[in-house]
């Protein structure tokens, strides 16, 4: 199934095709990676091409690219938003599209919501303006 086949079919096609410019921190020819859940330093790493088939169905230029991405906005992402350590998570059940979540953790961060616990808090972290501010400087970063 194409990109343009999935629109509308496809959740994370949907983020990706309608991402307004400023929650896009990276893009290239394979790759997206915009704001997640609003939260500062919470990226959604997505392949541009629809991809069902989760991890196992990226292309070899996909997958070749994949290490470095992550190194890359993990980096800027623990940077900006003045991070302790960057968590990476992805179930792929939900959303049939290859895509993952990099979350950044701050040092503050309460020992019962470090690791899958960070999830229960997303709501409380969550302030888009801080999140966009974020966003420019790593967008900035990966530029």
């Amino acid at each position: 199934m194409s990109t343009e086949a999935a629109v509308g079919a496809c959740q994370v096609c949907d983020t990706r095709t309608n991402a307004d410019k400023d929650s896009v921190v990276y893009t290239d020819e394979l790759w997206t990676v915009a704001l997640g859940w609003d939260v500062p330093g919470w990226y959604m790493v997505m392949v541009n091409r629809h991809d069902a088939d989760w991890l196992w169905g990226l292309s070899d230029a996909e997958a070749a690219a994949l290490g470095p991405l992550i190194r890359n906005v993990g980096q800027a992402a623990k940077t900006e938003a003045a991070a302790e350590c960057v968590y990476m998570m992805g179930f792929g059940e939900q959303w049939q599209h290859f895509h993952f979540m990099l979350m950044s953790r701050p040092t503050s961060t309460a020992v019962e919501f470090r690791g899958a616990g960070i999830l229960a808090h997303a709501t409380e972290l969550a302030d888009r303006d801080e999140a966009l501010r974020v966003g420019a400087r790593v967008r900035q970063r990966l530029a």
